[in-house]
């Protein structure tokens, strides 16, 4: 059963909070009702999160088959209006060949759920654009939706309590703003506990084109995550992300799986990647092996002839570059313990087999 937990209002307030973030959301018993909280539905409550159960015995419910996230950066939508419709979904999947199934809170965007992973896709739009989003937290039951989400979006200028509000499951939210600056920004739930709803999934990348932005031949998104598996097939590990400690670190929700099926482009093509960390809590040092970035954009602020691009979490921005001669191009982050955990792939050049990219 899922258990919600009363928010913590009183004169006690931050110490009883963390005493209550220590009890499972799965198992055990409500640590809400030991303080005499409300019994009211988990949407309307808190959340309560903890350490998982631990169980070597393996979990036998479905679990979604991988598809491989293309990191073809999309097209904004036609029109000078661009539309978006952003649904909150539950869905058991794995985020590593080697670790064991977990639920993941996600999004999916205009009707294109990235199920098998553990990523959400990316909105693209220009600079100038007005953006109208309608916002729905679990659709149907078929989502899997039983707790309250929210949706922060960085682009936007807008007053949070009004624009970025929690709303309970089934319920729909309307954001209208106009993309006035550009860069690579995040989408999240900012629901507390952030770390929490952040840690198992819920953030995404948001792309403002500037104007006047140089053409390239391809352009490509990934978005680094950590995540924190638990108990099999249950939500992720709260002690753990409030540790710091994932056991994967991925681009585009599946650990490594851009260096088991590598991104195919072609000698000195002009490439543009749009890079963004969630975090929640670790940082990115964003490098191409056998490159150099021609030209990169950090938060705005511009570079030429970087070997590294470092990101904190919810920083974004993109670089430029090309391959110089026929191979397998490693990508990675220079923090060498997160790439180890999967934040690991390869561009691979045309007539090289993809195999290549395995000797890394």
């Amino acid at each position: 059963m899922r258990h919600g937990r009363a928010v913590v209002a009183t004169a006690i307030g931050l110490a009883m909070s963390a005493a209550l973030l220590g009890a499972a959301r799965l198992g055990g018993g409500s640590p809400a009702t030991a303080v005499g909280a409300s019994t009211a539905p988990a949407w309307q409550q808190g959340h309560e999160h903890g350490q998982p159960e631990t169980s070597d015995a393996p979990y036998k419910g479905p679990v979604e088959r991988y598809q491989w996230p293309d990191p073809t950066l999309p097209a904004p939508p036609p029109g000078r209006v661009k539309h978006f419709r952003v649904d909150v979904f539950e869905h058991v999947t794995k985020v590593s060949d080697e670790t064991a199934p977990l639920r993941v809170w996600s999004f999916g965007i205009n009707g294109r759920f990235q199920r098998g992973t553990g990523v959400s896709p990316p909105m693209v739009v220009n600079q100038g654009d007005q953006v109208d989003i309608t916002f729905v937290n679990g659709a149907s039951k078929a989502m899997g939706v039983d707790l309250a989400h929210s949706l922060d979006l960085h682009a936007a200028e807008l007053a949070p309590n009004v624009a970025f509000k929690t709303i309970a499951p089934g319920q729909r939210e309307h954001i209208r703003f106009v993309a006035s600056h550009p860069g690579v920004f995040l989408y999240h739930c900012a629901t507390e506990p952030m770390v929490m709803h952040l840690g198992s999934g819920m953030a995404g990348m948001f792309v403002v084109k500037p104007k006047g932005l140089p053409h390239v031949d391809k352009e490509y998104w990934l978005l680094q995550q950590e995540y924190y598996p638990g108990k099999p097939g249950q939500d992720g590990d709260y002690n753990a992300m409030m540790a710091r400690s994932p056991s994967v670190v991925a681009f585009n929700g599946y650990g490594f799986q851009y260096r088991e099926w590598p991104i195919r482009v072609r000698t000195d093509e002009k490439i543009r990647v749009y890079l963004a960390n969630v975090g929640p809590s670790l940082s990115e040092s964003f490098h191409v092996i056998g490159a150099v970035f021609d030209r990169t954009d950090v938060e705005g602020m511009m570079g030429a002839s970087s070997q590294a691009v470092s990101l904190a979490p919810a920083q974004g921005g993109w670089v430029d570059f090309s391959l110089k001669r026929p191979g397998a191009y490693p990508f990675v982050t220079h923090d060498f313990a997160d790439m180890a955990r999967g934040a690991m792939g390869a561009f691979v050049t045309q007539g090289v087999p993809m195999s290549a990219a395995r000797g890394f």
